[in-house]
């Protein structure tokens, strides 16, 4: 009888074991791209060091606020060099677990590739973490950017028909998340490209930008989709003030992405000229 339940009661904490490391494997973070000014470096040990740890460390330790956004800041009794400004923004649709998990990473990985960096930004798929020597709070920031296509192509046959619902889903995201009254400006759109097959995008700002200054970040991405990913499956542009995704699947949780209702009127399209997207 004791030889036929130990094996028995082996197994069963294998089992809780694989199972738990698989949940936290699924829940990790996807690195997406990240960026260092190497131009503006600062001292090892220095006060701008002090400062950038206490805005990071301030950082992690409210990314389990239900609001998915903060930023923080650090100097300002010294010389302007040493003042340090961050933020992190989650995905609308993560919980605050999630968030945490993605911000803590992203310091590590941020503090790994731009050591000494003054300013550096990094994305994930459901975050991205930035600090700068300059006051980056409710403001627009477009550059830099990347283009994020995806390995997988539309057919021929369904071009014309998947360019058109792509086109109209992000309009919709822009107008919808821009105009947010619900402290978050994100949006989901869900639609049918065939009977069979759907698009889903997903729109993001950062919440501390005007209606307009969100409008005109998501212009300026969603103009970079004809050029770095005509004919994609899925695809996303990431900037540092917004970031825009669609894919034939569900990627984000669409229980969690809550619906928001469209505004009466669009917004009115500011733009200020061409704006330069680097790709890598």
């Amino acid at each position: 009888m004791y030889s036929f339940k130990f094996p028995r009661l082996l197994l069963c904490l294998w089992l809780i074991t694989l199972l738990s490391l698989t949940s936290s494997t699924e829940s990790a973070p996807t690195y997406s791209a990240h960026y260092c000014v190497n131009t503006t470096l600062f001292t090892a040990n220095s006060t701008y060091q002090t400062n950038l740890n206490l805005v990071l460390a301030s950082l992690t330790s409210n990314s389990t606020d239900n609001s998915g956004f903060q930023n923080a800041s650090a100097g300002g009794n010294t010389p302007d060099e040493d003042v340090v400004s961050g933020l992190f923004l989650c995905r609308g649709d993560v919980n605050t677990t999630v968030c945490q998990d993605c911000v803590t990473t992203a310091r590590q990985d941020l503090l790994r590739r731009c050591p000494l960096n003054k300013v550096a930004i990094i994305w994930y798929d459901v975050c991205l973490l930035r600090f700068s020597n300059q006051s980056i709070f409710a403001t627009i920031n477009e550059v830099p950017g990347f283009d994020l296509p995806g390995s997988q192509n539309i057919t021929e046959a369904e071009s014309d028909r998947f360019d058109d619902v792509l086109a109209s889903a992000m309009n919709s995201l822009a107008t919808k998340a821009s105009n947010s009254n619900s402290g978050k400006k994100f949006a989901t759109e869900e639609d049918e490209v065939t009977s069979s097959k759907k698009l889903y995008s997903l729109g993001q700002c950062t919440p501390d930008l005007t209606v307009s200054d969100c409008y005109r970040c998501f212009r300026s991405a969603i103009g970079d989709l004809p050029t770095c990913c005509t004919g994609k499956q899925g695809a996303a542009v990431v900037l540092p003030s917004c970031n825009i995704r669609y894919e034939v699947y569900p990627f984000y949780n669409i229980t969690s992405a809550s619906p928001i209702l469209p505004p009466l009127a669009p917004p009115v399209e500011l733009r200020d000229g061409p704006v330069s997207i680097f790709c890598y």
